[in-house]
């Protein structure tokens, strides 16, 4: 017997009911689990960074944590972090119900929206001080420069995957490369993409321009301008005569631009660009061909370097030279052009089994497969891909484009051996993966029919060995330098003669300029003469000088040559010499007032004749006669003059002496007198104190004053007396004869200081009275002192 038979009941319920009971009890049991599994799984506990998606029909609702709760178990959620991102990161965020975009940029920590998901999360691109990246989309070819310092992301609208980012470390910039200087006295014109003119006036520093350097403000007082050049902008270099250096010789000959364009299609054409000319090699090439060079209607190539020209370059369909080619390359050089039903030949262009070539090529339309050819052999364009090479070998890698876009310029240069990697350089990158290959018999274009290509080529260069790595390294720098100067300067097109000196401006200078001349004239009387001067002229309006005219220099030296050739042909050569300034003064101000240079912006400032000489043998003679006829006049007017001029200088000498003497005289005879005066006064006290003692000496014999006086007297007469006597027996009386008469006149000497009078002279004359008492005589001399 079991446990529950059949006859068994529990509960009261039979076996039937039992199996029944345990099935719905088993059946409750199993939706009370399903039940409390749900009710368990629509709770949701969240910490401080998740975040959870509910989705409510087309609706989506965002519970941000930290929460916790009992949600709707039949609802759609989605546990999610919250965005965190780092200093150096950034994300992409697409909104699902806009469809939009919006770049979140570190450091974060935020909880999306219900509708945002995170599309990609990546580092940032750390740009130090002197670093910059090159954005370069990959589909249309645009460029976009960003430097440091910062820290580089995507916006909404890149899309760094479709872009080659290429890192670089910053140079220096100036007016040369990138940044642009404009000083107060300088103009500089710059032209888009699109053809518009910009002209950029350093003498109004205060006018705010596209891309101006707030930084950068001008040393210089009074103006200066500092600027960005703009993307896919360049700077017009101008082709001007130049005539800012005097002419040697006999004078400058003259071709007119017109007689050039005319000339024969056998004319030499010269590459003029600045880059080029002025390039030296330190090992010199074998073959140098520059596309300026190329004649296409002799199928002419100069060659620069040490071998041949290239004859016959064009083997089928038809070329062209120009700068302006469709693809839209960021330098425009000019280059030979053609398409895929043109075929070059260049022959043995490598012409031993060590070689070197570089060259500057580009794909120039749609079809894109080789350019530069030979028989298991190509460099630098292969299926479509830039920057690649086979030398017989595959001396780099094929199928990946070193330069971007596709049809940009490729400069390149390889060898036939040297170390990996640097045999084969690609602009500033080392590409050789292989050393080494075969020389090929001849190099074409568009030759083998399967590997056609729409093509532009600016230069080919090639040398007979392998340049060392510095060799190769100053030819590769010598291309980029053309790329760099291509884009940053755009060469206005001239119709100047081969002839004709020129010269570069990159920047009108508004300042006076000279151009100096020097030619033949003929006078009315037919006397030729070389006339050498100075024009002085300058730049008032540079938007009108570069809308008026290609070439403000020549313009102005051909006008001044013609005004003046027509003022001297209009006057004899007698007149000419006699009113040379007021001839050339009349024709100035004439010309000055002329729409011809208002019209182009340019002011006449002076016009100056230095010299003229005469031509013809027979003018010479005429005039070297002329000139000494005058020259010996001039001498002798001014010997006459200086004769003149010396004699009036003696007379106002002589003048001077005589009003000296005159002065010197009365100065000696008021001398004299002073000297007499103070002579007799010193005598006269000396005189007059003798006397007084005397006087005094005998006063108390002879009271009374006219006794004492008249004694004086006497004593006196005494000694004059007695000193003639002595004189007289002496011999040292003079006697003298007299012509009238017999007259006998004793001079004797006396020592009393003063002439005696007449009476003192002892006289003899037939019927003569005698003489006057001396003693009265010596009484008046007494009475007067």
């Amino acid at each position: 017997m079991g446990l529950f038979d059949d006859d068994d009941e529990v509960c009261g319920m039979d076996t039937g009911k039992q199996t029944i009971c345990v099935g719905c009890t088993g059946c409750c049991s199993v939706i009370g689990f399903i039940t409390f599994c749900v009710i368990i799984s629509a709770y949701h506990h969240l910490g401080p960074d998740e975040q959870l998606v509910v989705r409510r029909g087309k609706i989506y609702v965002a519970v941000n944590g930290p929460w916790s709760g009992q949600m709707n178990p039949f609802e759609s959620k989605t546990r999610r972090q919250a965005l965190k991102l780092e200093a150096t990161q950034y994300a992409k965020v697409l909104d699902k119900k806009t469809n939009t975009y919006r770049v979140v940029v570190g450091p974060y920590f935020e909880f999306l929206k219900a509708d945002e998901n995170v599309v990609d999360t990546s580092e940032k691109i750390v740009l130090a001080r002197d670093e910059y990246v090159v954005l370069i989309n990959k589909l249309n070819g645009q460029e976009r420069v960003v430097k440091g310092p910062m820290m580089l992301y995507e916006n909404v609208t890149d899309n760094f995957k479709a872009m080659r980012l290429v890192k670089k470390i910053a140079t220096y910039l100036d007016e040369e490369t990138a940044a642009v200087i404009a000083n107060k006295n300088t103009v500089l014109v710059v032209r888009d993409e699109d053809g518009r003119t910009q002209f950029y006036d350093g003498s109004n520093p205060s006018t705010v321009v596209a891309f101006q350097c707030p930084s950068a403000a001008s040393s210089e007082p009074g103006g200066g301008l500092a600027f960005w050049l703009p993307p896919y902008s360049r700077i017009i270099r101008m082709v001007w005569s130049d005539y800012s250096t005097p002419v040697e010789g006999n004078g400058t000959t003259i071709v007119a631009s017109s007689a050039v364009a005319s000339a024969s299609p056998r004319r030499r054409r010269t590459s003029r660009n600045i880059v080029v000319n002025k390039q030296i090699f330190s090992s010199t090439p074998q073959m140098w061909l520059v596309a300026g060079d190329y004649n296409k209607d002799t199928k002419l190539w100069i060659n620069r370097g040490s071998g041949p020209n290239l004859t016959n370059l064009v083997t089928k369909g038809t070329v062209m030279v120009s700068s302006s080619v469709g693809g839209g390359p960021s330098a425009n050089l000019m280059s030979i052009n053609g398409n895929t039903g043109t075929t070059l030949s260049f022959g043995n262009l490598l012409a031993s089994s060590s070689w070197t070539i570089c060259s500057l090529t580009r794909y120039a339309g749609t079809t894109r497969r080789e350019i530069l050819q030979g028989t298991d052999w190509f460099h630098g364009h292969y299926g479509g891909h830039t920057g690649v090479a086979r030398y017989g070998l595959n001396s780099t890698q094929v199928l990946v484009d070193v330069v971007e876009p596709t049809l940009e310029w490729v400069p390149m240069c390889g060898s036939s051996g040297g170390p990996t990697p640097d045999n084969i350089l690609v602009g500033d990158e080392a590409v050789g993966e292989k050393s080494g290959g075969s020389t090929p018999s001849g190099i074409y274009v568009n030759q083998n029919t399967l590997s056609t290509s729409d093509f532009a080529i600016a230069e080919i260069i090639t040398w007979t060995k392998v340049l060392s790595k510095d060799e190769k390294q100053e030819a590769m720098d010598y291309l980029m330098e053309r790329l760099d100067d291509a884009k940053t300067y755009m060469d206005q097109a001239s119709s100047l003669g081969e002839k004709t000196q020129i010269r570069y401006v990159t920047a009108i200078d508004t300042r006076m300029q000279r151009s100096f001349y020097k030619f033949e004239v003929r006078s009315k009387d037919n006397v030729k003469l070389l006339l050498e001067g100075t024009v002085y002229w300058a730049i008032k309006d540079a938007r009108r000088a570069v809308n008026g005219t290609a070439d403000p220099e020549g313009d102005v030296w051909f006008r001044a040559r013609s005004t003046l050739i027509g003022a001297i042909s209009a006057v004899n050569v007698n007149d000419f010499m006699q009113r040379l300034n007021t001839i050339i003064e009349d024709a100035f101000n004439a010309e000055k007032g002329d729409t011809f240079y208002s019209d182009r912006g340019i002011e006449l400032i002076n016009l100056d004749v230095l010299s003229y000489t005469p031509m013809d043998s027979r003018t010479i003679k005429s005039l070297n006669t002329l000139i000494k006829t005058k020259t010996e006049r001039m001498v002798a007017l001014g010997k006459q003059r200086t004769e003149n001029e010396v004699r009036a200088l003696k007379i106002d000498g002589d003048v001077r002496l005589a009003a000296n003497k005159t002065q010197l005289i009365e100065a000696q005879a008021l001398n004299d007198k002073l000297e007499a005066e103070t002579r007799g006064a010193t005598e006269g006290g000396r005189k007059a104190t003798t006397i007084n003692e005397f006087l005094n000496g005998v006063k108390y014999i002879f009271p009374d004053t006219a006794k004492r006086v008249k004694l004086y007297r006497e004593h006196i007469i005494r000694n004059a007396l007695a000193i003639q006597t002595q004189h007289l027996f002496t011999g040292k009386a003079k006697v003298f004869l007299k012509p009238k008469g017999q007259n006998l006149t004793l001079m004797l000497p006396t020592d009393v200081g003063y002439a005696l009078p007449d009476e003192r002279r002892l006289k003899t004359k037939t019927g003569a009275s005698n003489p006057a008492n001396p003693s009265s005589a010596m009484a008046r001399h007494v009475h007067e002192l």
